[in-house]
């Protein structure tokens, strides 16, 4: 069986598991979907863009890259947002690997997985491989719907995302405060000491230029609003993706072999690097009351 995949994201996560890909013989054809273009804070991590790149789709770029070095087969970019995405495109994947940082996309590919798996009786059911770093640390789940927890059985072990902003969003297109926030004190003007009253009022100030430039409500900007931000931003860290993406395509392979035994074998890992490197894999058991995988869908 020549293996069909659906990588979702084309930042750092997820260029690190289209390079693993390409070197797997079983696979001939990658399907990537990413709405974002490329920024320059994106250079120092997403390792398949280069400076004329800028401003150009990511999806498209990532492809480019792999098709032009691995002639033996393809990879479909789509430069769009995948919660516009019927279900019946998804349906023709044998594996779904997602890189992205953002909760509701991800929400949004397993209740869609979990909804085809019910309504076709188990005809189709495809493993889901969900991805995510934070720092330092990052995860794995296998989510095999209807069988496995799903990810909305584990969502309460995410961590608050009031306290936690990712770091990768923020210069394309930036779409809340935050991002205008963390741009604005990372990028922009990173000299500015939030120790100091007049510099901590100087990067108010450009916020607000920001903010107002792209249109982004500015109710909430303040000194203690700036402050808070700054202090929750989480980095990006190139060498937790190649472990996360590792990982990912680790038990892709497993199921595709028929190395793992869906109902039974861990379906979650931990991975730490703060200290030294550290892995756990556990069995996460599905949520009785979980209102995706334990319910019949409408």
């Amino acid at each position: 069986m020549d293996c069909k995949i659906l990588i979702l994201g084309a930042g750092g996560l997820g260029c690190e598991i289209l390079k693993n890909l390409a070197m797997l013989s079983f696979v001939k054809q990658i399907h990537i979907v990413d709405m974002d273009t490329i920024e320059l804070t994106n250079l120092n991590r997403q390792f398949l863009f280069h400076d004329a790149d800028i401003g150009k789709p990511k999806a498209q770029v990532a492809a480019d890259y792999i098709n032009s070095r691995f002639p033996q087969f393809q990879v479909v970019p789509h430069v769009q947002d995948l919660t516009t995405l019927h279900s019946s495109f998804y349906e023709g994947f044998d594996f779904i690997i997602s890189g992205l940082d953002a909760i509701e996309p991800r929400r949004f590919i397993n209740e869609t997985l979990v909804n085809l798996t019910m309504r076709s009786n188990y005809e189709i059911c495809i493993p889901f491989i969900d991805g995510g770093t934070e720092g330092l640390k990052g995860h794995v789940k296998t989510i095999i719907p209807g069988i496995t927890a799903c990810w909305e059985c584990s969502i309460d072990t995410l961590p608050s995302q009031q306290d936690t902003v990712p770091m990768c969003t923020i210069a394309n297109n930036p779409r809340c405060i935050e991002h205008v926030v963390e741009y604005v004190s990372t990028i922009q003007h990173p000299e500015l000491d939030i120790e100091s009253q007049a510099d901590l009022q100087a990067l108010l100030e450009k916020c607000n230029e920001r903010a107002t430039r792209f249109g982004i409500s500015t109710e909430k900007l303040s000194t203690s609003f700036v402050l808070g931000v700054i202090k929750s931003i989480i980095p990006s860290v190139s060498t937790t993706n190649a472990m996360v993406a590792a990982t990912c395509c680790t038990q892709m392979v497993k199921i595709y072999k028929d190395l793992i035994d869906l109902e039974n074998d861990n379906n979650f890992t931990l991975i730490n690097c703060s200290e030294g490197c550290f892995m756990y894999s556990f069995r996460f058991e599905r949520l009785p009351g979980c209102p995706v995988c334990s319910s019949n869908p409408d």
